[in-house]
């Protein structure tokens, strides 16, 4: 099911099928890629109970093992309306027969899209309910649609501090091998060389990311609360656009089976306890 929201020259469309951003404009100008198949068929994705892949598909609990695909199940799930207004939409996913067969915990994840003055603000917020820890990772993976050759953009990083790249092998897993890195401008220059083999994820370029057309500015996207930022687009491909993506834990390591618990930068919520992030999308 399609939701449209709209505010002040704004207007946002959310699927429940995933609670995916399929939509987002300003005055009609459409900033979201168009999920062209021959490509990447989404627009965006929310990535949940983890980021990337497991070595073989497949992590424990106390010995036992389990299976789980790229990116987790939210994003094949159909998430539940708990309020819609004209400028605001409350979605829900919880535990579900399916979901415990793979992941064997209780679970409320809460996403809220809101159309301000300014801009989207997304909050996903992370709820255990259960008498027991609830281990998570949690990623926001939007594809922005590019009207130029790639080679015209960069995205600059105003708060970017001690950056570094974290090493991944082509079929997102961790590879163990991290370079830090020196951008004098505080940017990433795009280049199709950047997507030849993998992803590119950064840590230490701080929450903001804007993107750039030489002086001009198109869009500032804030992730408040996540610790890395990965680019993408479809590998080695003249596709026309770029995911610039909050990540909060990372893939698993490559031809290592993860502990869940003991996965790398792997993020939990106490019992009765919930946690909370943000973003922001304002197109300039």
């Amino acid at each position: 099911m399609r939701c449209v929201l709209k505010r002040n020259g704004y207007e946002a469309q959310i699927d429940t099928l995933g609670a995916e951003l399929v939509s987002l404009k300003k005055d009609n100008h459409e900033i979201m890629w168009c999920a062209d198949p021959q490509y990447w068929g989404n627009a965006s994705l929310v990535l949940f109970p983890f980021i990337g892949r497991n070595y073989e598909d497949t992590y424990t609990i106390q010995g036992r093992s389990y299976r789980m695909g790229i990116h987790g199940f939210a994003l094949t799930n159909e998430f539940a309306i708990l309020k819609q207004e004209k400028e605001s939409l409350l979605l829900s996913l919880k535990e579900n027969e399916k979901t415990l067969e793979n992941y064997p915990f209780r679970f409320e994840l809460r996403i809220a899209y809101v159309l301000g003055d300014d801009g989207l603000s997304v909050s996903f917020e992370v709820i255990n309910d259960s008498d027991e820890t609830l281990p998570f990772s949690l990623g926001f993976h939007p594809g922005f649609r590019l009207e130029k050759p790639l080679e015209q953009y960069h995205i600059f990083f105003p708060e970017m501090e001690d950056p570094q790249e974290i090493g991944i092998v082509t079929r997102c897993m961790l590879n163990g091998k991290n370079t830090k890195l020196n951008f004098p401008d505080k940017c990433i220059h795009l280049n199709k060389d950047l997507f030849k083999e993998s992803a590119r994820i950064y840590s230490g370029m701080g929450s903001t990311a804007v993107l750039k057309n030489g002086c001009d500015e198109l869009f500032t996207i804030r992730y408040d609360g996540f610790e890395n930022i990965a680019l993408w687009q479809t590998l080695d491909s003249d596709a026309d656009f770029i995911c610039i993506e909050g990540w909060n834990g990372l893939p698993g390591r490559y031809e290592c089976i993860e502990d869940i618990y003991n996965a790398p930068e792997r993020k939990v919520v106490e019992p009765k306890h919930s946690r909370i992030y943000k973003v922001r999308i304002r197109i300039s």
